[in-house]
């Protein structure tokens, strides 16, 4: 049936709507959430900002009471869930009370993702927002001054939801499209009605024609009905208005309140657009230039900025990183420390500007790095002054030499002459020793009784000679009081061309004052690198060893051996030592202390008893992988190398023919009844014994046959080689070929590229191993790994 004439504008805007509807439905209400997260971020971000400001200062003063209750106030702020504090070591040093440990820990393993990406070009970690699913955020805040390259100064670790700002959104959409409706609803019946009665008035004027049957049912008696539902729309119209205004007003009041926040604020607050245009300023900024904040709003920022290429500055530090730049106050120049954030509003680009007035701040670190580069005592420089001083001397490489002087027994001065005497005599050595020291030397208090004299472009014989005029200049005794005070020093000298850093030449220099120390006081010594700087770090060494193995610090490796198919046919066990303090220490720093040491006696046992169970768990898992050790030339003095060794694998379920032993040429140099007798036990249990490192040390071939081994380990300064060198070429040839006519197995090590392992291949060398087929992986990386293959060499 045709629509009449009266219902078409209606019916068209009721299509109109529902068309409205859905586009409302598929593009305003995400852009509307998308943009409401948008400034909720934003409000965020500028909160992180001012509180990572506080916490900054608080932890420079290493207040860590404040840092709990400012992280407890911050938790409070609305959307805010908890927080947490790690330093630059990516520890946890604070967090609220109610912040989950499962996501403190998932923050900091994310963390430190964050920090270890960023190492490939630079440090600087700029703020990292993570959702978590629809209405949870969690956000990583680097905060603290940074310096280019190095990481920030602590980080804040938040988490958010943002349910409260979603489901504001969907209220204010869903307003939107009710508003929307409703007046094209009440459109749709005022038309209708206006239709209706035009189309009576037309029937009344036109008595000869026939309404049609649609107009038969819009009579005067449906108008009141009409009317009623006008009412009804219309109170609906005006409800949904009111709930409008409401949320307009309370947003309203939102906005006041956080640009009445803002405005109290006394650090000064700028918004610049993308032409670096002032576009927002809080009180504190207009204060800080000393006009109205209206004269700020709309004038280029760098009219109140002094560096010409101040804003090519900002723009290169964005982010947390706080710089300073000189702005104009009054036609007064003050230095102004700035933080400068970017964020987009409304798809624009926009940034935020933390400027804060550091005239006072600047004042008083002059004043105390006056005081802290002078003894209040002596009035001579001190310690820090002198590292300064000794750094710009070093960083131009200006040779250079350095006297350090310890009064001896001083300490008895003051024991029996009281503090005061001794303070009395320090000053009375300091003034003698300026009237002693050479024009444009440095004389400088190190603390206590120690003074350090440095001399610029002085060879070490003539600092030898300066040490003996002050070692002289001393001697005579000094009147303090009543008393007749004695003062000789010990002096260590060291000297430098400028090649050595500060740290290390203070060391120096310290130990040769030991040293004279050492050999009677009261006289110099001179830096040798055969001083007990070595012997010290030894020690240490031996001390942390003897340790490890009680805190079970060590470790083992395994690296394959391949055969022709590809198929690992043995791993071998490697040592490491993850130290607490060193980290993972190279083989070849440690094996050697623990030789010397006996240590590895006790190390070898484990190592034995730890391979044993690993080639256990293999065979439990159905991997019929042998392994291999090494033993050292120091386990072979024990008495009973062979008891102790098969002891270990009888205890352990495991075939002995599953256990390699490596053994070096120089246990063979001392062919003595033991060693014999051991390796003959070896065999006889049917342990597999190879020459490890063959041909680099000095055993006859003789002991090839004299000791019955099963093969040979080609050392891989043989393979580094080839197969370029011909020398490489013809001993490693002759090598194989050689093991071949003896029947001995060959296992070549250290290949490290596919030339290398192609060109053994081809020589018949049937096992290789290197990192061209993998490196040394703990033993649960080879039970994950399995069976798996390597591509086979032909």
């Amino acid at each position: 049936m045709p629509i009449h004439h009266s219902l078409r504008l209606p019916v068209l805007l009721g299509i109109f709507s529902l068309f409205y509807a859905l586009m409302t439905a598929t593009l305003y209400w995400p852009d509307s959430i998308e943009q409401s997260l948008d400034e909720w971020r934003f409000q965020n971000h500028q909160t992180l900002m001012l509180v990572g400001s506080s916490l900054s200062k608080h932890l420079q003063r290493g207040q860590l009471e404040e840092l709990q209750s400012q992280l407890e106030y911050l938790a409070q702020t609305a959307d805010i869930q908890w927080a947490g504090l790690a330093d630059k070591q990516l520890q946890l040093i604070a967090h609220t009370y109610n912040a989950p440990h499962t996501e403190l820990e998932t923050e900091q393993q994310r963390l430190q993702q964050l920090t270890s990406d960023s190492t490939s070009s630079q440090h600087n970690v700029v703020p990292s927002w993570h959702q978590q699913d629809d209405t949870d955020y969690r956000v990583i805040y680097p905060i603290g001054s940074q310096v280019p390259d190095q990481l920030p100064q602590a980080f804040l670790l938040v988490g958010l939801n943002a349910q409260r700002i979603i489901a504001n959104a969907h209220q204010n959409a869903w307003i939107h499209l009710g508003y929307t409706l409703a007046i094209l609803l009440f459109c749709c019946l005022i038309l209708y009605g206006l239709g209706c009665r035009l189309n009576r008035q037309r029937t009344i004027s036109s008595p000869r024609t026939n309404p049609t049957p649609c107009f038969a049912l819009k009579t005067s008696e449906d108008l009141p009905a009409s009317d009623e539902q006008n009412h009804q729309l219309a109170h609906s119209f005006h409800c949904i208005s009111q709930q409008l205004h409401e949320r307009q007003r309370a947003l309203q009041e939102s906005e006041q309140l956080m640009t009445d926040l803002i405005n109290t604020m006394s650090i000064g607050i700028l918004v610049i657009d993308d032409q670096m245009r002032i576009e927002q300023a809080n009180r504190a900024a207009a204060a800080l230039f000393a006009c109205p904040i209206a004269e700020l709003q709309g004038q280029p920022l760098q009219q109140w900025l002094v560096e010409e290429q101040a804003i090519h500055q900002i723009q290169n530090n964005l982010g947390h990183t706080q710089f300073e730049l000189t702005g104009y106050c009054k036609g007064q120049q003050i230095p102004l420390e700035i933080t400068c954030t970017p964020f987009k509003r409304k798809q624009q680009e926009f940034y935020l500007l933390l400027i804060k007035d550091v005239t006072e701040q600047h004042q008083a670190e002059q004043q105390l790095r006056f005081l802290a580069h002078f003894d209040p005592l002596t009035r001579l420089a001190n310690r820090h002054y002198l590292l300064q001083h000794l750094n710009q001397l070093l960083a131009h490489n200006q040779a250079l030499s350095l006297l350090y002087l310890d009064i001896d027994h001083f300490k008895r001065i003051n024991d029996s002459l009281g503090h005061e005497v001794g303070d009395a005599l320090l000053v009375e050595i300091a003034q003698r020793l300026r009237q002693l020291c050479p024009p444009n030397s440095l004389l400088a208090r190190s603390g206590g009784d120690e003074f350090i004299v440095l001399l610029e472009h002085f060879t070490q014989e003539e600092a030898l000679d300066t040490a003996q005029k002050l070692l002289q200049g001393l001697q005579p005794p000094m009147h303090i009081r009543q008393y007749q005070c004695q003062a000789n020093p010990s002096i260590g000298i060291t000297s430098t061309d400028g090649h050595l850093g500060a740290t290390e030449l203070l060391k120096q220099a310290d130990l040769a004052l030991y040293a004279a120390k050492d050999a009677g006081r009261n006289r110099l010594a001179i830096y040798t690198q055969a001083l007990s700087h070595a012997a010290e770090q030894r020690q240490r060494l031996e001390q942390e060893l003897r340790q490890a193995l009680e805190r079970q610090e060590f470790l083992l490796y395994y690296q394959p051996q391949v055969d022709n198919q590809g198929q690992i046919r043995v791993l071998e066990a490697l040592l490491r030592w993850q130290s607490p303090h060193r980290g993972l220490v190279a083989p070849d720093v440690f094996i050697p202390v623990l030789e010397d040491t006996g240590l590895i006696l006790e190390v070898t046992r484990w190592v034995l008893q730890e391979a044993c169970q690993q080639i256990l768990h293999w065979q439990q898992q159905g991997l019929p992988w042998r392994v291999s050790m090494n033993l050292s030339p120091r386990d072979f003095q024990q008495a009973d190398l062979a008891g102790s060794v098969l002891d270990i694998v009888q205890q352990t379920p495991i075939a002995p023919s599953l256990l390699e032993l490596e053994i070096t040429e120089s246990v063979l140099l001392d062919a003595s009844a033991q060693v014999q007798d051991s390796l003959a036990r070896f065999k006889a249990a049917g342990i597999p014994l190879l020459l490890d490192d063959f041909g680099t040390g000095y055993a006859s071939l003789t002991y090839l046959q004299q000791f019955h081994f099963d093969g040979i380990k080609v050392d891989r300064q043989f393979v580094d080689g080839l197969p370029d060198s011909p020398q490489s070429v013809a001993l490693v040839r002759g090598i194989v070929t050689m093991a071949q006519h003896l029947g001995l197995h060959v296992v070549a090590e250290g290949v490290e590229t596919a030339q290398q392992a192609l060109f053994l291949r081809q020589n018949g060398c049937p096992i290789l191993q290197g990192y061209y087929f993998d490196r040394p992986r703990p033993g649960n990386y080879w039970s994950e790994r399995g069976n798996a293959t390597y591509p086979a060499v032909c």
